[in-house]
């Protein structure tokens, strides 16, 4: 009898993983539509190539940056940014929805690569980029938290083994104590190494 349960439950799960899934790709479809005719004269929007606009992020390393809710939050409320050329669009719920699902995709692509240094920058936006800036470019969110290019010109990465692994512990307030497993470091530091001026 439990054997047959599980056949069943099994064979009605497969349709709907398929529906999930089909809908899923129909909502990355549409957020790329609306990409394509609101967003690319000024971004680029797939997993490789440059902007046509310098200050303008491409969309896979606004991925890399933002979890679901802030990207959704953000079209919700109006993206609030300082460049003069980004329009005041206003975005209904199931358009922050399509955008943020075609965004999210652009991450899934990126990762594939399965790279330490994609591995780095990932673990980095998730615990750090509230605070730091994480890229070769770009203003801190916090005025007081240095951006990683500017702190991988003060120490070696490869020197910030042991407080990664252990926590980095500063005489700040705000700066949680975080510590990294071994793999975790190790990623964490080639990606910080890509930071370096060569």
């Amino acid at each position: 009898m439990r054997i047959a349960l599980l056949l069943v439950l099994s064979l009605l799960a497969a349709p709907v993983a398929a529906i999930a899934q089909s809908n899923n790709d129909a909502l990355v479809a549409e957020g790329r539509r609306l990409s394509e005719i609101n967003c690319t004269r000024c971004h680029n929007i797939e997993a490789e190539g440059e902007s046509p606009i310098t200050d303008a992020p491409p969309f896979r390393e606004i991925s890399l940056n933002y979890d679901t809710m802030e990207l959704i939050d953000g079209f919700m409320e109006g993206l609030a940014v300082r460049h003069p050329l980004m329009p005041d669009w206003e975005v209904t719920e199931p358009q922050a929805e399509a955008l943020t699902a075609f965004i999210v995709s652009l991450r899934d692509t990126k990762k594939k690569g399965d790279s330490p240094i994609l591995t780095g920058h990932e673990i980095l936006r998730t615990h750090c980029a509230r605070c730091h800036a994480i890229d070769a470019d770009g203003l801190s969110p916090e005025p007081k938290a240095p951006p990683f290019r500017e702190v991988v010109k003060r120490y070696d990465p490869s020197a910030l083994e042991e407080s990664l692994a252990v926590g980095i512990i500063t005489g700040h307030k705000d700066m949680p104590v975080i510590a990294f497993e071994p793999g975790d470091v190790a990623a964490v530091i080639a990606y910080l190494q890509t930071l370096r001026s060569p």
